[in-house]
């Protein structure tokens, strides 16, 4: 039996991840060589933001196509009346990378924005505050909630990882015990540790409260601990 070719737009968001995707990798690369990096999440992406702005440009010039530098604490915006909530709700993904639907039949499908969240992983740094379950309980969630609506509209999102203490494989063993818990129909998260320090993975999701209900989340986790003042 023939397989069945993907839609035009399907196509076109699947290069769109996967350039976003590279983009990420690259400059994650290069803020893994920061000399002086804070073990502040909010910090940290802002380093990010100057990386990814020459990236993107160097992939422009490179690859001869058109790469917008991603939106750094963008809101999730809008796009009919039926989504307004007064102006008092707005929540921020750390980065929305939009991508144009030239197949689009309403103005609901115009652009589809593709969420990146940034959490820092490692031991805790209070009694109240542990890293590696916030990566899921305000990370990975987000990608599922009627709150936060991270990835609505889109098949894809990504969820980026600031290793700032403990070791990869041990972060992952209570990264996926906090999901087990707290996300219990979400598959184990696995991650290839040979290549350091940038890891990626892929997980498969069925989403509860957003759609499209099938959704891929790709986990890049960067080892910073070597540049930690």
């Amino acid at each position: 039996m023939a397989r069945r070719s993907l839609p035009p737009f399907a196509i076109l968001w699947r290069r769109h991840e996967n350039l976003y995707c590279e983009v990420f990798s690259v400059a994650l690369l290069e803020l893994s060589r920061k000399a002086c990096i804070s073990g502040d999440e909010d910090a940290i992406s802002e380093m990010l933001c100057a990386i990814l702005n020459r990236t993107c440009f160097e992939f422009a010039k490179s690859k001869g196509i058109d790469v917008r530098t991603p939106i750094w604490e963008g809101p999730v915006q809008p796009v009919s009346d039926e989504e307004l909530k007064g102006g008092k709700i707005r929540k921020r993904p750390d980065f929305t990378c939009r991508c144009s639907n030239p197949f689009a039949v309403s103005s609901d499908e115009h652009e589809i924005p593709l969420h990146v969240e940034c959490k820092c992983l490692g031991n805790p740094t209070s009694k109240s505050w542990n890293l590696n379950e916030n990566y899921i309980n305000n990370g990975i969630k987000r990608f599922d909630s009627v709150t936060h609506e991270y990835g609505k509209r889109s098949s894809s999102g990504i969820m980026i990882g600031y290793i700032i203490s403990m070791k990869p494989s041990d972060i992952l063993q209570e990264v996926n015990a906090h999901q087990k818990k707290l996300l219990p129909d979400h598959p184990s998260i696995s991650f290839d540790f040979s290549s350091p320090p940038l890891f990626q993975t892929e997980q498969k999701i069925d989403r509860k409260n957003l759609l499209p209900k099938r959704f891929q989340l790709t986990h890049l986790w960067i080892n910073l601990v070597v540049h930690l003042n």
